[in-house]
């Protein structure tokens, strides 16, 4: 490891623990037996060093439903989508907007604003207001508002085109794009041209003068517009976790998202817009060479499935404003809708329902706009959850001696925090110099020289980068000899020569995977012959042993045999190497090396697929830089 210009003395220095100490009175911790709250006194103030530590719980503002809470509810306790919601939006009851058909939805399409309008479809028409005379354009079509409220249409042959004014008069807010005859194929809609690719939707376009700006947007069925969105909010992939019950999420999030929409108003006239400024909305598909559909079937299926449903505010048939966010860490923020725990929050695979990130002083204090900071102390929070939660009021002094005071949310977007739910400290280097012990351990299977504690430890202070740190040890050179010398070992009997060695590891180096050089080393003859004395039956007994870690049967050994005379023993290897049985034991091997717990569900759907690629160098990397094996690994003997 290389030794950094900084001396050790610093690092000492940065041992010592910088938070101000106050009497108990003030940083005791409450449990409010009424509601179950833990109440702490908010004022801890933390003395700035040269790094400072924000941890903290959720992402997102934490209001109305937790995406992960519903996914946690449904997989891990069986919840209805109905429950997940009557927990989440009290004071809101089950309704259907079905009985006025299938309401269409406005879309502001924001990263469109002050361009123009560009499309292509086997046919486009444009009609000029309600009843207006429709113009057939060709398959490719140009909109400019003009500076007199008029709008230039003009016709060509693609996305790229010299362009034909139409004649006639056009005018922005009555000007409608269509493409006749759109069918369910995604080259049949009405495609937008972006600078890479077509971005295709379905129903109509629309170019809207809003005060000098043109702007577009895409009218649709709701439903229709719901397919766009679900998969967007909430991965599809949920619906099938905990054998199906994941759909409950997925179904909750349909009917959250019917009614954000559907409760909404823009200054347009739209009801909504495309990015999380109000809920995300792609379109139907991208196409660059060919096409990425952005609908999925498990997603369509909770839309079908709940077709029309939404939350009307008790009493009323005013459809409620069903915010939602990714985590609510626990508890959710209040505002609309009660606060109520969220147990369901705590679900294995999500990462935000702690974090942690680690800031140099000098960046907080540029992003909150000061000019050095003495001290940071949360003067309040709201009182829902661990800490005292969500931070409400932050207490400044700068370097100069004078206070500022920022609310809690105005503290994480200035430093892009997941959420205002955090805590303050000033960062100490232990925490992280007994994680990079742990990592030595875990990834390179040996303790942690002085050079590379030091170099580690400067970058995490310096970055907090965790994944950085975990990326860079786990394709380390070192590692890479390690697992080039274990295939050696298991599939030869030997340790490799130099050459050999340097060979596999270039070859690691160049991209390929541990899975590839299973197939490379086990299907060599001296492997023929070293596990098997030159008989196949034999060689695949030991593959099993090897690779899948049990013995074969006699009908194995003869299926291969049989592979290996016709296709190769390369093709053997393959074979039993790809298999989930081989993936899944390798990603087990690192669970239990991480987190000492087997693979949950939706670790198994992320991370098995990656096995038979770079999964031995990217799920270390997931693993080892998630809170859930940082909290471990700090507390750890070595």
């Amino acid at each position: 490891m290389r030794v950094l210009s900084r001396r050790s003395a610093r690092l000492s220095a940065m041992l010592a623990i910088l938070v101000v100490a106050f009497p108990a009175s003030a940083g005791a911790v409450v449990v409010d037996h009424g509601n179950g709250r833990e109440l702490a006194s908010p004022h801890v103030s933390t003395v700035a060093g040269d790094e400072m530590t924000f941890s903290g719980h959720g992402w997102g503002h934490g209001r109305g439903m937790g995406q992960y809470g519903a996914l946690g509810y449904a997989v891990d306790q069986a919840w209805t989508y109905r429950q997940i919601l009557e927990h989440f939006y009290g004071g809101t009851v089950v309704g259907n907007v079905g009985n006025v058909g299938d309401p269409e939805m406005a879309v502001e399409l924001l990263a469109m604003n002050g361009k123009p309008l560009v499309v292509t479809a086997p046919q486009i028409r444009v009609t000029n207001g309600a009843g207006g005379a429709a113009v057939d354009l060709g398959t490719a079509a140009r909109f400019t508002l003009q500076a007199n409220g008029t709008v230039k249409v003009e016709r060509g042959v693609g996305c790229v085109s010299s362009w034909q004014v139409v004649a006639g008069t056009f005018m922005g807010n009555d000007l409608r794009v269509s493409a006749p005859g759109a069918g369910t194929s995604l080259d049949s809609l009405l495609r937008i041209c972006e600078a890479t690719g077509e971005r295709a939707y379905r129903g109509s376009l629309s170019v809207v003068n809003h005060q000098g700006l043109q702007m577009t947007i895409n009218h649709l069925p709701t439903e229709a517009y719901l397919r766009g969105v679900v998969p967007r909010e909430s991965p599809a992939s949920w619906g099938s976790l905990g054998d199906g019950r994941g759909m409950q999420a997925l179904k909750a999030q349909a009917v959250a998202a019917r009614s954000y929409a559907l409760s909404g108003t823009r200054a347009t006239g739209a009801r909504t817009c495309d990015t999380t400024a109000c809920q995300v909305y792609l379109g139907a598909g991208f196409k660059t060479s060919s096409w990425t559909a952005l609908e999925a079937a498990a997603s369509d299926q909770a839309v079908a499935q709940t077709a029309g449903e939404v939350r009307f505010g008790s009493g009323t048939t005013t459809v409620a404003r069903t915010e939602f966010s990714s985590s609510t860490g626990g508890y959710t923020a209040g505002g609309t809708f009660p606060p109520v725990i969220d147990a369901g929050d705590s679900f294995s695979s999500n990462p935000n329902h702690n974090w942690s990130t680690v800031l140099a002083t000098a960046t907080v204090a540029s992003r909150l706009g000061v000019t050095g900071i003495r001290s940071m102390t949360v003067t309040g929070r709201n009182g829902l959850g661990a800490d005292g939660g969500r931070v409400t009021q932050v207490a400044l002094v700068d370097g100069a001696g004078a206070t500022h005071t920022f609310t809690g949310n105005q503290v994480r977007s200035a430093l892009g925090l997941k959420s205002d739910w955090f805590t303050i400290s000033s960062s100490s280097s232990v925490p992280a110099q007994n994680v990079i012990r742990a990592l030595y351990q875990d990834v390179l299977g040996r303790g942690v020289d002085a050079s590379g504690m030091q170099t580690w430890t400067e970058y995490i202070l310096r970055t907090g980068d965790t994944a950085g740190l975990v990326r860079q040890i786990a394709t380390s050179r070192e590692r890479m000899n390690n697992l080039v010398a274990a295939q050696y070992q298991l599939a030869l009997r030997r340790g490799p020569e130099p050459a050999g060695l340097e060979h596999w590891v270039r070859y690691l180096e160049a991209g390929w995977g541990v899975y590839d050089l299973q197939v490379a080393i086990y299907g060599s003859p001296e492997s023929l012959l070293r596990l098997g004395g030159g008989n196949v039956e034999a060689w695949v007994g030991a593959l099993y042993q090897r690779i899948l870690g049990r013995t074969s049967a006699a009908s194995e050994r003869s299926y291969w045999a049989n592979v290996a005379s016709g296709q190769g023993r390369e093709a053997v290897v393959a074979g039993i190497a790809r298999s989930d049985e081989a993936t899944m034991r390798r990603l087990t091997d690192y669970y239990r090396t991480f987190l000492l717990r087997g693979v949950d569900p939706s670790g198994r759907a992320t991370f098995l697929p990656m096995m038979t690629g770079r999964g031995d160098f990217d799920v270390p990397v997931h693993l080892g830089s998630s809170p859930e094996y940082w909290w471990r690994a700090q507390t750890r003997t070595f």
